[in-house]
């Protein structure tokens, strides 16, 4: 009879080409795999935001400079490059910090799992990042947290003190501190270095002298940029900086600490209430296998494993997950439902329960670390995990394994595999699929971005697709501004258009590019209008407005604030095409 075994066997005859996979085919692969989709999409948003905060950095509020030292100083180091003055460049320049990431989680977790399920798990990760790749501070995030947790990894599991490695891996999560100020809660990867040495019974001293290593390395690493900004900036400037940041939740209540914890305690309730139907169907399979045991081996498991089909049709037909490859409820819950598991999993492997040993068990603490941090100081509920999965999704692999070990042959596990293995098989489809074709934003209703942007249309955008109606739109736009004559003036730009800036190449005329947003007050921004007081009417700003306030509560006052502004200063309206509306003085 056929088994499992059997088939285990059969592919364990093709070992022989592993080795020079896992050392030249998987590492190119994913150098170049983040680079799909660097084409897509003219996103005005998000997108087009973090490009003009690098390019305008310098006249913009400094508070969002220092807060994302480290990416705005990178990305005005990309835009010197050759192509980097356009979006297309700028995005193939960024993908190369995705496949950083992955390249340095294959071959540093190669130490304790294959390279072949390293790679895999990268390629989990690499299809769920969502978030635009220009999006330095988050990016760089990921970078930091995942080469400094694995290097911290390394130096504590060495045969022999290491003491560089505890330093390195102390100032690559330093540096974080300084891609974005919320990574200090990156400290507390600090806890798997004791629960390890705790495991090994070290001595304190021991352990103090581990600990001082890594905060001396943790202090180089944040005083370096540090030092820069007050060179820059002055010394007071980065505790102004904080102390701005705690202020602006008051006009966003998406911002506050209970806001953030409450939308990433759903996202977990939701997928948990998603996943609670798959308890009963596991159970009745572990009835069908206790039915005439050792008999009818493949029936029951072929029976079992359509059931587990029919489940995932009812989360399709009930929107659990979707087709809609251009959108994240394609491959959302499919990866909660991954990391629901991974967490299972590392709960019982950071005990004794599975006999794992001690880096193994200080791993699965680091991972649930990982889950646990990545999404705090976000309002994307647990968007930003999805995102930064370069050390937990491949260790999930892992983990499953050990637990299959140490559950041994019995059929009765049987039904708990089948449902992990088919969850991850539908991850790795969902997410593949989903990576081809999704675009931040760009055509997320599901329209075709066919329309190629030439370097007439629209210079900054030129060789990206889009949809047709955002690349009309905005090539009239750049058309309307060209034959205004008003591509020489500054630019002040309202509503969910931020990146107007950057594509038309027009210098913000106050502190933020995005002034709608809830984060900047009212008052900031009635600051910024009163501050053209006995302006010569000539230097005043180009006011572009984009209609589109949703989801932001003070909108509106602002927008009335700018109205009496261009009542004030007899602003013409000189264009029109019901998207954009530009406002300048005649």
């Amino acid at each position: 009879m056929i088994t499992l075994w059997t088939i285990r066997d059969k592919v364990f005859r093709l070992k022989k080409y592993q080795e020079p996979m896992e050392k030249w085919l998987f590492p190119i692969i994913l150098l170049f795999y983040p680079l799909i989709g660097v084409t897509q999409g003219v996103d005005i948003t998000d997108t087009t935001y973090s490009l003009g905060n690098y390019q305008y950095g310098d006249v913009l509020d400094p508070m969002w400079m220092i807060a994302t030292y480290i990416p705005n100083v990178l990305g005005r180091l990309f835009m010197v490059l050759p192509g980097g003055d356009t979006m297309l460049g700028m995005n193939i320049y960024c993908s190369f910090i995705i496949s950083a990431t992955a390249l340095v989680a294959y071959y540093l977790l190669q130490r304790w799992m294959p390279g072949w399920m390293t790679f895999i798990g990268e390629l989990i990760a690499i299809n769920l990042c969502w978030c635009p790749r220009v999006i330095l501070y988050n990016y760089l995030t990921y970078f930091c947290f995942t080469t400094g947790t694995l290097l911290l990894m390394h130096a504590m599991t060495d045969y022999e003190l290491t003491r560089w490695k505890f330093i390195l891996a102390g100032a690559v999560l330093g540096l974080s501190v300084m891609v974005r100020f919320p990574n200090i809660m990156e400290a507390s990867m600090i806890l798997i270095l004791w629960y390890y040495e705790t495991i090994h019974r070290r001595d304190f001293k021991e352990i103090l002298r581990k600990t001082g290593l890594c905060i001396l390395g943790y202090a180089i690493g944040f005083l370096i940029p540090f030092i820069a900004i007050c060179i820059k900036y002055g010394m007071a400037a980065y505790p102004g900086m904080i102390t701005s940041l705690s202020e602006m939740s008051k006009g966003a209540s998406d911002y506050t600490a209970i806001g953030m914890l409450g939308a990433i305690l759903r996202a977990w309730y939701t997928s948990f209430a998603h996943m609670a139907i798959m308890v009963p169907c596991m159970i009745m399979g572990i009835i069908m296998m206790m039915l005439k045991p050792g008999k009818y081996y493949w029936i029951k498991r072929m029976l079992y494993i359509a059931g587990i089909l029919v489940l995932f049709y009812y989360y399709y037909t009930d929107g659990v997950f979707t087709r809609s490859y251009h959108y994240y409820d394609s491959m959302f819950e499919p990866a909660m439902m991954f990391l629901i598991c991974g967490a299972c999993f590392f709960i019982v492997g950071v005990t004794r329960r599975i006999h794992g040993q001690a880096s193994e068990r200080s791993l699965c603490l680091a991972s649930l670390l990982i889950m646990i941090i990545t999404p705090l100081g976000s309002n994307n509920y647990t968007y930003p995990l999805l995102n930064n999965l370069f050390v937990v999704a491949p260790f999930i692999m892992w983990m499953f394994r050990r637990m299959r070990q140490a559950a041994g042959p019995s059929e009765l596990n049987f039904s708990w595999k089948a449902v992990y293995m088919a969850i991850l098989v539908l991850l790795f489809v969902q997410g593949s699929l989903f990576h081809l074709k999704y675009s931040f934003v760009d055509g997320t209703d599901g329209t075709k971005r066919a329309s190629l942007v030439g370097t007439k249309d629209l210079p900054k955008a030129a060789g990206m697709f889009t949809t047709e109606y955002n690349a009309e739109t905005l090539s009239e736009l750049h058309e309307a501004i060209t034959d205004y004559d008003l591509e020489d003036k500054k630019l002040l730009q309202f509503g969910k258009a931020p990146g107007l800036s950057y594509l038309l190449d027009m210098e913000p005329a106050i502190f933020t590019t995005w002034p709608d947003l809830d984060s900047n007050t009212t008052e900031k921004f009635a600051d910024a209008l009163s501050g053209f007081e006995g302006c010569n009417p000539e230097d005043l700003p180009v006011v572009i407005i984009n209609p589109d306030f949703e989801g932001e509560v003070l909108a509106e006052e602002k927008y009335d604030l700018l109205l009496d502004f261009l009542e004030t200063w007899k602003y013409n309206s000189v264009f029109d095409n019901d998207r954009f509306e530009v406002f300048a003085i005649e």
